[in-house]
């Protein structure tokens, strides 16, 4: 974690401050530390430049490590990932990352969010958009260190900082980032909760873009989704979400619609419609 990130921090169960125990440090990060709150006094920890505040167990980790090293070195640094896409699909999710990045500032002294960035496919993407500062969030232990492994493979660590916490519950001060970000976020369980996080820690006047998938109503993947929770299965639930949480100058689009030809997958259902999306909102 980058030094001055402190300043954006707060704690998830009462939303004070913390007071910053330095244990080993390099010229601009924390490598370990601790967060103690000023107020209730909850201690969280920094562990290997990784500020903790989900379950950080190195267990947790070691077991999905070689699977996720594997993909790492074999896809993602290579971009090789992108021969399991078709033309068409490759050309909709290029106009779903223009419409997300649209909102990322380029100006130096910014503050980027981005959550549920799982090992950074969309993540490098945000990096050259701008000279702020980034903050990356994922509620995975093993996930982010894959991240930072990822980041410093490709020479893009430098701005970044991550934070392994619930999107849900956001360890971040109220308005701390001029803008904010998530590539395929709103596709997990109940995210009403992290679209209203996003509005309390973004500043006035910024904007949000996250994306997802709709599902054709009464699929099998529309009542799988709608079992476990995944709250956004068609346009005017992502809608009235933005509005109620008073988000404005709302914006939807559709990339791609398709069947899922993939077997296997839990979701989507082999053979059912689905769309990709993505929505912004202006606070």
């Amino acid at each position: 974690m980058r030094l001055n990130v402190i300043n954006y921090l707060a704690c998830p169960e009462c939303k004070s401050g913390f007071l910053l125990s330095i244990y080993k440090k390099t010229k601009n990060r924390v490598v370990e530390g601790e967060l103690k709150c000023k107020n209730c006094g909850k201690k969280f920890y920094i562990k290997n430049e990784i500020a903790c505040f989900a379950s950080c167990k190195k267990k947790q980790f070691e077991r999905n490590a070689r699977k996720l090293r594997k993909t790492t070195v074999e896809q993602e640094v290579p971009k090789k990932w992108m021969r399991f896409f078709s033309k068409p699909e490759l050309t909709a999710l290029k106009k779903e990352w223009d419409f997300l990045l649209s909102v990322v500032k380029k100006a130096k002294p910014t503050v980027h969010l981005d959550f549920a960035t799982g090992t950074g496919r969309f993540l490098r993407n945000i990096i050259p958009k701008t000279k702020g500062e980034i903050v990356a969030l994922d509620n995975g232990y093993g996930t982010c260190q894959e991240l930072r492994y990822f980041l410093k493979e490709i020479r893009k660590y430098k701005r970044v900082s991550i934070i392994c916490a619930d999107a849900r519950k956001m360890p971040f001060k109220n308005g701390a980032f001029n803008s904010i970000s998530s590539w395929s976020g709103l596709d997990e369980p109940k995210m009403k909760d992290a679209v209203k996080e996003a509005k309390r820690v973004l500043k006035r006047g910024g904007y949000f873009a996250a994306s997802g998938t709709h599902y054709q109503k009464g699929s099998k993947s529309f009542l799988l989704a709608q079992k476990h929770g995944i709250g956004f299965l068609n346009k005017e639930m992502i809608i009235k979400t933005l509005k109620a949480v008073n988000f404005y100058k709302i914006e939807h689009k559709i990339f791609y619609k398709g069947r899922w030809n993939e077997e296997g997958d839990y979701l989507p259902v082999f053979g059912d419609l689905y769309i990709t999306y993505a929505v912004k909102g202006k606070k």
